[in-house]
């Protein structure tokens, strides 16, 4: 049997009607290499099931012709295995399910929620690949559009049509400049990888991408032809409030958790949402309110700083340090040092800190 070249991986749960929309596009690409499909369902009640079964017996029966389809799988996960603490963990069990069924050389994923706007977009970023086999990744923009909206009102996103085709692009370029989603890319596959070990249920878009970072350069194409649809009950649009604040000022320090190679770039990165959520908090005296679901999932993270946050209500103690950070947070954006092992020790605490090279 002749190994798919490409493995395209999609997730699902609850969206049989948007997952027939992916699939079609999906089964619409024109590729020239042995591909598969794989569909990973977490949990469905909607007839998934039923619908990739009846996908599968036109494709094996010939009623339906795709060339160079080797297979579309269908796998099973159940994301309450993972004692999840928030959505974002659900998708994570899941991407990592369907990511350790995968065979093929490369990899690409693509959410249920989500299609292509074109029929030759992964030809053109294997194509891309194989001419720059130094690259780890091959990025295009996404078109994002927001749910009900026709796809022509659609951004371009995230360098808006600035970088030029076949441009090679250093990690730091994506961490501090652009910020790309998971999607934009097309993954080289490291097999040899035990992901489950390294991320389980943290295995999201953004790790994916970050862990690859770890291995080469990225060449961009210029395309946009991943649809991005933003939906009103998405992860990003549920958090509120302070758990909102909270969450994405302590993001950079979940990415130094898990790829510390790049501890200095993502500190550099996130230091202005952090004095953004300190400033706020200074404002309401160093009092928040996050929901047992954000607790939840800060008291299972080692680090000062999660434990603070593990409970509204707040010691003198620490509301004193949280302002001592803030103070030193700002010296380090006015004067721009780069001595974030002292930082990250106070937030975490210094044993971590000295465990990561910050000179890399």
């Amino acid at each position: 049997m002749t190994y798919p070249i490409l493995s395209i991986l999609v997730i699902t749960h609850n969206q049989c009607d948007l997952l027939k929309r992916c699939l079609e596009s999906v089964l619409g690409q024109k590729l020239n290499v042995p591909f598969e499909v794989i569909v990973s369902d977490d949990r469905s009640e909607d007839g998934t099931a039923e619908f990739i079964a009846e996908l599968q017996s036109q494709i094996k029966s010939g009623e339906r012709v795709v060339p160079n389809l080797r297979e579309i799988a269908y796998t099973r996960c159940n994301s309450n295995d993972c004692d999840p603490k928030n959505v974002s963990e659900r998708c994570g069990w899941n991407k990592l399910n369907v990511y350790n069924h995968a065979r093929g050389k490369y990899f690409v994923n693509i959410d249920a929620d989500d299609f292509l706007r074109s029929d030759d977009i992964y030809q053109a970023q294997l194509d891309m690949l194989e001419t720059h086999p130094e690259c780890s990744m091959c990025m295009q923009d996404v078109w994002q559009v927001y749910d009900g909206e026709p796809i022509e009102k659609g951004i371009r996103w995230p360098s808006l049509g600035k970088l030029k085709n076949e441009k090679i692009l250093a990690p730091i370029d994506i961490i501090d400049k652009y910020r790309a989603l998971n999607q934009c890319y097309m993954i080289r596959r490291h097999p040899e990888v035990d992901f489950s070990k390294l991320y389980g249920k943290y295995f999201d878009d953004t790790i994916i991408t970050l862990h690859h970072f770890q291995y080469g350069p990225i060449v961009y194409l210029e395309r946009s032809d991943y649809v991005w649809v933003q939906y009103k009950t998405s992860i990003t649009k549920t958090l509120q409030g302070d758990d909102n604040l909270v969450e994405y000022g302590l993001l950079f320090l979940h990415h130094i958790r898990f790829i510390p190679a790049f501890a200095s770039e993502f500190m550099h990165e996130g230091l202005a949402e952090l004095i953004h959520m300190l400033k706020v908090l200074a404002e309401k005296d160093y009092h928040w309110q996050l929901t047992e679901r954000t607790q939840a999932s800060f008291r299972e993270t080692q680090g000062w700083i999660y434990q603070v946050f593990s409970s509204n209500d707040s010691r003198r103690y620490d509301r004193l340090k949280l302002r001592y950070i803030r103070l030193v947070a700002l010296v380090y954006s006015r004067y721009k040092l780069t001595n974030w092992k002292y930082l990250y020790g106070l937030l975490i605490n210094r044993k971590s800190a000295s465990k990561i090279n910050w000179n890399k």
